[in-house]
């Protein structure tokens, strides 16, 4: 009849270790998809701007991003990668991101989507693709050549194997802004 007792606890025991690492493994691995608003707006200048969102934007899944909502900026990209205004003249645009431990994950690859009433510049690095590590990051620190003022700015990570063409856009940026 001992026995008993040594069961119950060592079941209580096992439920609770097992509780703790299902808990662990939703927290890191079942969370494959995350949006962060990290600005409303933002002017962009020569001189670094940082941002620091109200949550940590994280690499949950496979693919990360982050879009900036451009308006009234009429612009394209050239074949060389750079940006255009409407008259020719050329600006830039350059982003890092930095982890909960100061390392820095540089936004290399930046480009324009969306159509030409709702314009959005998109970031990206080869190093957020096929994540191998779990990034946490606190902050965006971003410059432009020229002054653009921006709309709101979200961070999205997604397995693009569950999205339709293999890409995906914030939810955040389909809604209407509070306010309007």
């Amino acid at each position: 009849m001992k026995l008993k007792p040594i069961v119950i606890i060592v079941t209580l025991a096992a439920a609770a270790v097992g509780y703790v690492v299902l808990f662990l493994f939703l927290d890191h691995d079942i969370a494959f998809y995350q949006e962060v608003l990290v600005s409303s707006g933002m002017t962009l200048t020569p001189q670094w701007l940082e941002v620091k969102p109200e949550k940590p934007m994280k690499t949950a899944s496979d693919r990360s991003e982050l879009f900036i909502e451009v308006f009234g900026l009429p612009f394209d990209q050239d074949k060389a990668g750079l940006f255009l205004l409407a008259d020719g003249t050329r600006f830039e645009v350059e982003a890092y991101l930095t982890t909960d431990k100061g390392e820095r994950i540089y936004l290399d690859h930046i480009s324009v989507c969306g159509s030409p009433d709702e314009r959005y510049l998109n970031l990206s690095s080869k190093v957020l693709e096929w994540k191998s590590k779990n990034y946490r990051f606190l902050s965006l620190t971003l410059r432009s050549s020229r002054v653009i003022t921006t709309g709101r700015a979200a961070w999205i990570s997604y397995d693009p194997r569950t999205t339709k063409g293999g890409t995906a856009f914030p939810d955040l940026l389909r809604e209407a802004p509070k306010g309007k």
